[in-house]
Parts: structure tokens; sequence; C-alpha cells
């Protein structure tokens, strides 16, 4: 707004310049500065709509970022598995998309928000009651209530319970039933049951198929939507992909607790350890699966770090044996009575960075003495091992391999290559020929290598997991999986255990040779 100045007509004041009311400003000064005030405010004000208008147009641009973003993360599945689909695969995956994105704009043009569930006409899939039974089996009363202990009484004047499971039994498909007793607890006045042999009380999926299903799918590596097609295949027994998800659920509650035995025991040893980790998809982001394992024992750990704190938790701040790793870093801080460094990396690497250097140059004798030096150690420990090498042999050999270290540390090479393989030789010194003085302690990591490999086949056939609880029950299962192989156990026998019998007597059955 604009001030007139002093009007030129019949009202003109004496005191223009020195105003009384003003305090002795002049009326100029004020009709300038009221002014400029004016000016100052319509810019302001200018400044404030261009300011708001800036960030609508960047609250558009992030919310259809958001919508990009959320449409690469949809399309980023099928674009890796693209390559493994066949041409109907690709057809049908195509009107897939078409569907979801057809829907996904008509649920945006409504202001309702869809209904959970299936889609509105998408019939729904339920398993059939059979009309037709294999075997009736009559199941006692306990003699205690499950849920408080308290002293059970009889019911014969009510009717007996009736369960029907399905399940393989001896490899054929049967429906038995399963009929109970009545009976009820005198002090918590509950009706009360005890599940009969190889029975799961509410569940019409027996504990024989389960056991199956999770063997297919952890220790023979096929995936959650194979291993019911294959099962419906072989005994003509339909389940859904959930459900099997559903049985690792159930049965990783008891494996959780082998699990910690496992990993108990394996950080109580004063024997070699062996320790190593690899990648896992985690919902499209990086994770770890760590093993740590001896002849006896291995235990599984997930992760979505690669620190190497993982690893100290499961063997603990006082572990007080020998642990036999690659040279990554994330075990230097590992407190224990020795470390044996994997001479299997040292020739492999010593094997890839040959092929950089020129024949006959002085890198590529260093990378051949190399080789020779972890081979010769290996056979050596194979030989004493096996009982092959005289006492004398083998002082001999110690010597030698301890005198080759020493001039393979300290020779002059010429290549960035050969003098960073030098230095990791200086660096664990102390950590390459611990099996020279322990004959327990092998001088490769071979061990927890082939303990990955199971996991490294399975990443390349599923894509790893969406959730981290899915990853940490494959972890506990597959603790418990490969601890049985390693006392002579099947797994799908401990499977089967574990669903129908408390975790303690499957930890005697494991350990003690099944005398439970």
């Amino acid at each position: 707004m604009q001030f007139c100045f002093y009007p030129r007509h019949e009202y003109a004041c004496p005191e223009v310049g020195h105003c009384p009311h003003l305090g002795g400003a002049a009326l100029a000064t004020v009709v300038s500065v009221a002014n400029q005030s004016g000016r100052d405010r319509d810019l302001l004000h200018l400044q404030l709509a261009a300011e708001r208008a800036s960030v609508t147009r960047l609250l558009a641009e992030n919310s259809a970022l958001q919508q990009q973003l959320q449409q690469v993360k949809l399309e980023l599945r099928p674009e890796r598995q693209s390559k493994f689909m066949t041409n109907r695969d690709q057809r049908q995956a195509h009107d897939a998309a078409a569907v979801v994105a057809e829907t996904a704009e008509s649920l945006a043009a409504s202001d309702t928000p869809r209904k959970r569930g299936a889609p509105v006409g998408h019939p729904g899939w339920f398993r059939k009651t059979p009309t037709e039974f294999d075997q009736t089996i009559d199941v006692a009363a306990p003699d205690q209530c499950p849920h408080c202990g308290g002293t059970v009484r009889g019911c014969s004047w009510a009717k007996p319970g009736e369960h029907v499971q399905e399940d393989v039994v001896d490899g054929v498909y049967q429906v038995v039933v399963y009929r109970h007793s009545a009976a009820r607890c005198r002090v918590c006045r509950r009706w009360v049951r005890q599940p009969g042999e190889g029975e799961l009380l509410g569940s019409r999926i027996g504990p024989r198929l389960r056991a199956l299903a999770l063997f297919l799918r952890n220790d023979i590596g096929v995936s959650y939507r194979k291993v019911p097609r294959a099962l419906q295949e072989l005994f003509d027994f339909p389940f859904t992909p959930a459900a099997l998800i559903g049985f690792e659920k159930l049965l990783a509650l008891p494996a959780a607790v082998l699990a910690n035995d496992i990993a108990q025991k394996i950080a109580s040893t004063e024997g070699p350890v062996h320790a190593d980790e690899t990648y896992w998809s985690l919902n499209g982001e990086r994770a770890y699966f760590w093993v740590h394992g001896t002849d006896q024992f291995l235990h599984f750990q997930f992760d979505t770090s690669r620190a190497g704190e993982v690893s100290r938790d499961v063997l603990g701040e006082d572990f007080a044996g020998t642990l036999v790793t690659d040279c990554y870093a994330g075990y230097e801080a590992h407190v224990a009575a020795a470390k044996q460094k994997c001479q299997a990396h040292l020739a492999r690497t010593a094997r890839d960075w040959q092929a950089l250097t020129i024949r006959g140059s002085t890198a590529h004798q260093f990378f051949e003495d190399v080789k020779q030096f972890v081979k010769r150690g290996c056979a050596f420990h194979r030989g004493r091992a096996a009982g092959q090498l005289p006492a004398t042999e083998q002082a001999a050999k110690m010597t030698w391999l301890r005198a080759e270290l020493l001039r393979l540390e300290s020779c002059v090479v010429d290549h960035d290559k050969a003098l960073t393989l030098q230095g990791r030789l200086r660096k664990h010194h102390d950590e390459w020929l611990v099996f020279l003085d322990d004959p327990r302690v092998p001088p490769t990591n071979n061990l927890a290598e082939r303990a990955l490999r199971p996991l490294v086949v399975l990443r390349k056939i599923t894509f790893g997991h969406r959730t981290s609880a899915g990853a940490q029950r494959m972890a506990q299962i597959l603790s418990v999986q490969e601890t049985a192989k390693r006392h002579g156990r099947r797994a799908s026998v401990i499977f089967y255990r574990l669903l129908t019998e408390p975790p303690h007597r499957v930890l005697k059955f494991l350990y003690a040779g099944g005398a439970c």
C-alpha cells in the first residue's frame, strides 16, 4: 500500500517538517518509511508464494518417485527370474501383471479400501474331508492334566472324541482316526487329551509327511512351491506351499532348543572349531549365514551383519579352542588358544594371481612356491593322520615347512600382487603352521566350506528369504539336521521326533545313540 505525501490544497499544515504529533519527525520521512515497509511486505509475500509452489512441486515429484520405486521393486523379481522362465510362463506373468495393474488402477480410483483376502470370484482352497479310513486307534486319557498338572477324571458317560489325520505311513498314504477317551481335569476343569502314536493334536496332516516335506526343503534344497508338487505326485497328498511354511514354523520351536545346545557344545570344545560365512539375500538386501562347526557339531547363525561380533557371540568371549578360518579380518578380535588360517585359500589366491604374471618372472615363481608350500603341508597332515610317516620323516618335513615359510616371507618380489600375498603371510606368521604342533587341527577350512555349499546352491534356487524370521528358522533347522548327520542320524527321523517328542528326549536320542 502506497501513502500519498502531504496533499497540496487548502489543508496545508505549517508543521509538515516538524510535526508535534509525530515526536518532531518530518511527515515526508514517515510516509517514505511506510511506503518502504509496504514494498518489503509485498516482496515477502511474493517469496512465500514462490516457496509454496516449490514445496508443492517437490512433494509431487517425491510421490511420483515413491510410486516408481514401488513399481521397480515389483518388477525386480520377475526380471531376475525371467531367464529361467519358458515362453508360456512369460505370457502368464505378463497377463498377471496386466491384471494387477488394472486392479491397482481401479483401487486407486476408488475411495474405499479393498477387502483383504482373495479377489471376488476367486475360489478358495480347502482340504477335502476323508470319507474312508484305513485305521482306527483308541487313545487312553492322560493321567495328569497337560495344562495345570492336576489329576484327570475319566468321563465314561461322554462320547469319545475323534481326530482324523492324514499321513504317509511306510510310504503309503493313509487316513487314521484317533478315538480319544473323554476325560476332564479336576483342577482347571478342562477337557484333556494326550496324543497317540504318530499323532499331532489338532492337525489334519501327520508328522511323517511333515518330516518328509521339511527334509526335501532343507536337506535336498527343493523350493517351497515344488515340495507340494513332488509329494502330490508321489503319494497323491495335496497341500499348499503356505502349509509347508507352517510345518517349518512348528518344527523351529523345538529345533531352537537343540540349536542352542549345539552352539554351547561348540563353544566349550577345546579342539579345532571351523568358522566361515556366506552372503544371503533378505528381501533383496545383503545378509549373511555364519557356520561354526567341529567333526560332530554344526551350528548355523543368520544375521544381517558381517561383523566379527556375530561369531564372537556364538563362541563366547572365553573360547579356549583353536579357531580355523580364512583371512577375513572379522576373526582377528577372537580370543582363542590358537588360530589356524586356511592354506587352501592361500593356494587359491596364488593360483589366481599367478595367471596375471609372466611365466619365468620372479613373481610367477613366488606364486608357484606358495602353491608347493601348501601342497606339501596338506600332504604332511594327511600322511600323519593315516600313520604313514615315521617320526624322523615328520620332524624333517616340519623343519622344511617352517624354513620355507620364513623364506617366502623374506624373499624379494617385484609384483604388486606378490607383495600383497607376501604381506598376508607376514601378517599371519604364527597362524599358518599351527597344525604342525596339534595333530587335531587341519591346515584347511574345508569343513566349514562344505557345510556352506548347500546354502550356496539353495541361494541360487530360491533367491533367499523375504523375512528375517524365515532365515532364522532355516538356520535352526539346518543346525539340527547337519549335526544329526554327523551322529549317524537321518534328518527325516530327527524331524519326526522333534514333532512328536519333547526336545530333551530328542537330544538324548541324538547324542546317546537313540536310547530314549
